[in-house]
Formats: structure tokens, C-alpha cells, sequence
């Protein structure tokens, strides 16, 4: 058959892509799927080499995903940087391009710089779905001549059905990457409960990221009492270089993340000037990705890095981003461990609540960036050193931004742990999705199953969209939560923020719902625990929320001092008597 006779002949339109469509629905692996439409595309077109790019949605780069063909292995890690011709156009345009003579032609710079001479003639198609560039393909040296017209027509045809089997796969790709991480996360934030020694926390936790990133080649670097940088574990790491320890941060890739603060990642070490030449020597695979980790006082204390992949992909923005997020569980794990070491050798009870009072205190947000939107003031007031309140406070995407508040059930040690334990895990679900109602139910999951004698959570959490001005909340059986509304004098100046909820690990298959309202400027969203309104004076009476509320009637140029006015309230309310229950507050004032 004529393959240009596709053109104009619908029947065997209809018999050439049955027949490929019959192939994607016997096959139920999404890459291999992948992988023969590509491969018979290759075989009809008569091309030595076909490439398939996805476009990067927020960097606009095109980066390599597979190939097909001799000339294949050559690309593999490569990206085509955002700003080049060739990237503009796939993410701008619906229209093929070809050329026979590639060499003198300046739109296909990048591809003929990785091929050289090798580059006889090119196809370059892009790949639309819901109306969206995803990526491209380039046919690589037609073997029957050159490119015509009628090519492009072709391509056209085949790059829907590349486009449908190229969603099905990023959607279960996304789908399984959000598994491994959420998978990740929850194991290392669970990890506390497992290991007792460094050593074990650090191998533990390097295992969960070799298989998150399927890495063979993993490390955490720590600093020493001496300012000096060392192995601390590592896997795929030479024995020798492990017994040595020391690390170098001089004029190489990690004194760049001392230097900016920042992560990094490289799709090709050998060509990448932060790479000395006798570096680039000890690894096999091209792609490398590190991320500092972040002491308790902001300063950076050592790196996690990962490299050899057994993957043929390179890492990506979205790799660094997790990275990132498990560099900083490595770092919380470290500090749980560290304290608990001293206190172990101290034999003292006074040294582990000190400890855990510390490591609480520490997780406790301190500073709340949001570009001037609102602003933010908490405070956490235990009853006694360990709490088990807490608030959080988390910068989502897209403007929006998660406001969290809960309480443990009990006191001690042991909710002081359970509040740690719970915090990581709403904290890995709040970056996973901007659903209150399931994050809470995803949480509840998890709490349930590690919860220790009946301990469980109240918690309420409320997710900002600055752009339409709306609060979306959900709540786990915590008490209603505040909206004062500006300059309002009637009697509906509080809007009460409530959705009835079981609270969290209280049983196995909670579900909960969202709320949805609306805020306007000068509005205050006000959290607080019971232990606020259940504050208890010398005759037994109660603070409550009457008190609270003639509070919210007054005007406040600023939420800190609306916070210290009703801390202050509650203590001169109380007196002599003791606090039996922990004050937490969190207030955001929207500007």
C-alpha cells in the first residue's frame, strides 16, 4: 500500500488506524503502548530515528521523553531550551515543519547540534491534546529520500492517535508519581517510630529515595561539630570514598547550593560547568539532582543527592520539587533522632521533654509569606512543656494557601508525637491537593491505622484562593472557627466557619465535606482550639465564647494585636488559676 493513499482514501484510513487502535487496546502497558504506536509510525514513514518530546507546562522547555531508532540514544537527557525557535513553535503551533536540508536551516539548531553530519533531513510534528500543546515528534532521515508535503498531511493523522496514548500515559504516570510520593513522604514521616540511631534513620530514609526516584546512586551529607561536610549514608556509594567522609563545598555544585540556598539539578553532568572533569568520571548515567537540607534555624546543614537512574529519563523540575519536600523529612527525622541520642545518654526524662518541646516549637511556622495578601500572627501556649496543639501554614499553588488547626487528644509525650506525626502527613496531602475535605479523608486513613490508645485529633483546615476570594473548609470534629466580617454593626459580624466531621483516627472510614464562602478585604479569619474559650478562673467559671466574641468587636490595625489582646484576656481572666488546657491561635487578616 502507498502510504500517501491514507490522503484521500478514507477506507484505508479506517484500516490502518483500526489496526493500530486494536494494538493500544491489547496492549495494557501505557509505555509499551507508546512504544509500538512510535515504532509503527517509524516503519510506515520509512524514517531511520523518530523522537518524542513533552513540553515542559511551566518552563516551556522540550525535554526528552523515548525514541525510536539507531540515531535515539544520542538525545537521551537532552532539552531544548524554551526560548530556541523549535521550542516556541511547539508550544505555540498547531503546524508541521520539515526540511532537506537541515544543515543550512537555523530552526533546527538544537537537533542538528546533537547530530551533526548524522542529521540528513528532518519531520517535525506537534502534539496537541484539549486544545493544549503537549509536545512533538521529529522523523529523523527519511530512507526512500526526502520529506514532501504529504508527509506532514500524514503526521497530522498520526499525531492524534501519539496524543491519545500519550495522555493515557501521563495520566497514569501522574497518577503513580503521586503514589511514590505520597508513598514516600508518609514513610519517612512514620519512620521516627521505627528507628532508634542515626545510622538506622538516614539508611532507612535513603532506601525510601532510592525507590522514589529509582536511583541507585543516593547520599546525605551532614555537617560535622567542626563546620566540616561528610558522608553520613549512602547507597551506591564507593566504601572508600564512604570511610573518608569528607566532602569538598569549594568551586563545585554543592558549594553553588551553599551559595544561593537553593536546589539543583542537571540533565547532563559532563556537559555542566559545575562538574569538574575528574567528576563527571565517577558517574554513569548523566542526569544528577540535589536539595540542601534546612536546619531548625534556616541554616543549611548538608544535602541529599540522587543520581543513576534506572530509568532512561533525566530529572526534572518536578523530581527537584519532591526532592525538595523529602531533603526537609530528612532533615525533621535527623533533629527527632539526634535529641532523642542526647537523651538517651543523659538518662533523663526532663531531656526528652525538653527535647520534644524543642522539636515541636521548631515546627511551628514562624513566618508566613504571601506577597503582602493578608497578614499573620500565631501562637502556640502549651499547658504544660509538650502540647498538643498546633497550627500550620502552607503557600499552595495558583494563590492559594492552607490554614490548619488542630488538637491532639491527651498530653504528653506521646501526643506530642502523634501532633509531629499528624502534622507531616496533612502537610504531604495539603501539597498533593487543594481539597480539604480530602485531604482530611486521606489523613484520617493513615492517623487511624498508627494511632496509639485511642489517641485522635480534632482539626480544622481552610484553603485561601486569593485570586477569587473564597475560604473552602473542612472540618474533623474541631470547634466552629471565625469570619469577622469588616466594619459590620449588626449582629452578623462573626460568620461561624462549621461542617460536622468525625475527628482524625477516631474511626477507620471517615468522610467529610467543604464549605465554601466568600471574603472581602479587611476581613479576619480567626482560629483558635477550645483551649481559648474553655479557660477556667479560681470560681470555675468558663471564658467562653461570648468574651471571645465582644473581643472581635473592636478595631485592629494588625492581627498580632488582636492575638496578644485575647491571650492577654484569657490570662487576666484566669488569674491565679491554672492552665489546664493549651492556647492556640492562628489570625489572618486579609489586606
Amino acid at each position: 500500500m502507498d502510504i500517501y493513499d491514507l490522503i484521500n482514501e478514507p477506507e484505508k484510513q479506517l484500516e490502518v488506524f483500526s489496526d493500530i487502535i486494536k494494538k493500544m487496546n491489547n496492549i495494557g502497558d501505557y509505555e509499551e503502548t507508546l512504544v509500538n504506536i512510535l515504532s509503527e509510525i517509524k516503519n510506515i514513514m520509512l524514517t531511520d530515528t523518530i523522537l518524542l518530546y513533552l513540553i515542559d507546562q511551566e518552563l516551556y522547555n522540550l525535554n526528552y521523553e523515548m525514541s525510536i531508532g539507531a540515531l535515539g540514544s544520542k538525545f537521551f537527557g537532552s532539552i531544548i531550551d524554551g526560548e530556541k525557535p523549535l521550542s516556541v513553535r511547539a508550544y505555540t503551533t498547531s503546524a508541521s515543519l520539515y526540511s532537506n536540508n537541515p544543515q543550512d536551516d537555523s530552526a533546527f539548531i538544537p537537533i542538528k547540534e546533537i547530530l551533526k553530519e548524522d542529521l540528513k533531513n528532518i519531520l517535525f510534528v506537534p502534539l496537541k491534546a484539549r486544545k493544549k500543546n503537549i509536545g512533538a515528534l521529529f522523523l529523523i532521515n527519511k530512507k526512500d529520500g526526502k520529506f514532501v508535503e504529504n508527509d506532514t498531511i500524514i503526521m497530522s493523522l498520526f499525531s492524534s492517535v501519539v496524543s491519545l496514548a500519550l495522555i493515557n500515559k501521563m495520566t497514569y504516570d501522574k497518577g503513580q508519581s503521586r503514589a511514590y510520593e505520597v508513598g514516600a513522604l508518609y514513610e519517612m514521616s512514620v519512620s521516627i517510630n521505627k528507628c532508634e540511631t542515626i545510622e538506622d534513620i538516614l539508611n532507612n530514609n535513603i532506601s525510601i529515595v532510592c525507590e522514589a526516584f529509582e536511583a541507585h546512586r543516593v547520599s546525605v551529607i551532614l555537617k560535622d561539630e567542626n563546620g566540616m561536610f561528610r558522608f553520613k549514608a549512602g547507597i551506591g556509594i564507593d566504601e572508600e570514598v564512604l570511610k573518608y567522609g569528607v566532602i569538598t563545598t569549594e568551586d563545585n555544585v554543592l558549594g553553588e547550593i551553599l551559595k544561593t540556598g537553593k536546589s539543583v539539578y542537571s540533565v547532563s553532568v559532563s556537559k555542566d560547568y559545575r562538574f569538574k572533569p575528574n567528576k563527571t568520571l565517577r558517574y554513569t548515567r548523566d542526569s544528577f539532582i540535589a536539595s540542601p537540607i534546612i536546619g531548625k534555624d534556616d541554616d543549611i546543614i548538608g544535602f541529599l543527592c540522587a543520581t543513576e537512574r534506572s530509568i532512561n529519563k533525566a530529572f526534572n523540575l518536578s523530581n527537584l520539587m519532591l526532592l525538595e519536600m523529602l531533603a526537609q523529612q530528612i532533615s525533621e527525622n535527623y533533629m527527632h533522632v539526634f535529641l532523642s541520642e542526647e537523651s538517651k545518654i543523659k538518662q533523663s526524662l526532663t531531656e526528652e521533654i525538653n527535647y520534644t518541646e524543642q522539636l515541636q516549637k521548631s515546627i511551628l511556622p514562624k513566618e508566613f509569606p504571601n506577597k503582602k495578601l493578608f497578614d499573620v500572627a500565631a501562637t502556640s501556649i502549651p499547658s504544660k512543656n509538650i502540647g498538643g496543639d498546633f497550627y500550620d501554614y502552607m503557600k499552595l499553588k495558583e494563590g492559594k494557601y492552607a490554614l490548619i488547626i488542630a488538637d491532639v487528644s491527651g498530653k504528653g509525650l506521646n501526643a506530642g508525637f502523634f501532633m509531629v506525626m499528624t502534622r507531616s502527613i496533612l502537610r504531604v496531602y495539603s501539597s498533593q491537593m487543594d481539597n480539604p475535605a480530602k485531604i482530611l479523608e486521606q489523613t484520617n486513613k493513615h492517623i487511624f491505622y498508627d494511632s496509639k490508645k485511642g489517641m485522635f485529633v480534632t482539626c480544622f483546615l481552610a484553603i485561601v484562593d486569593t485570586k477569587n476570594k473564597t475560604i473552602t473548609y473542612s472540618n474533623a470534629g474541631h470547634i466552629p472557627q471565625y469570619l469577622v466580617k469588616k466594619a459590620s454593626v449588626n449582629e452578623d459580624y462573626i460568620t461561624e466557619m462549621y461542617v460536622g466531621g468525625k475527628p482524625l483516627g477516631f474511626v477507620e472510614s471517615a468522610s467529610y465535606k467543604n464549605k465554601k464562602i466568600s471574603y472581602s478585604k479587611s476581613d479576619t479569619i480567626v482560629m483558635f482550639t477550645d483551649g481559648v474559650t474553655e479557660t477556667f478562673n479560681e470560681n470555675s467559671e468558663e471564658y467562653g465564647e461570648s468574651k471571645l466574641k465582644d473581643i472581635l468587636k473592636n478595631e485592629y490595625d494588625s492581627s498580632s494585636e488582636l492575638l496578644k489582646d485575647i491571650v492577654d484576656e484569657t490570662i487576666y481572666f484566669r488569674a491565679d488559676a491554672p492552665q489546664f488546657d493549651d492556647i492556640t491561635l492562628l489570625i489572618a487578616k486579609f489586606l
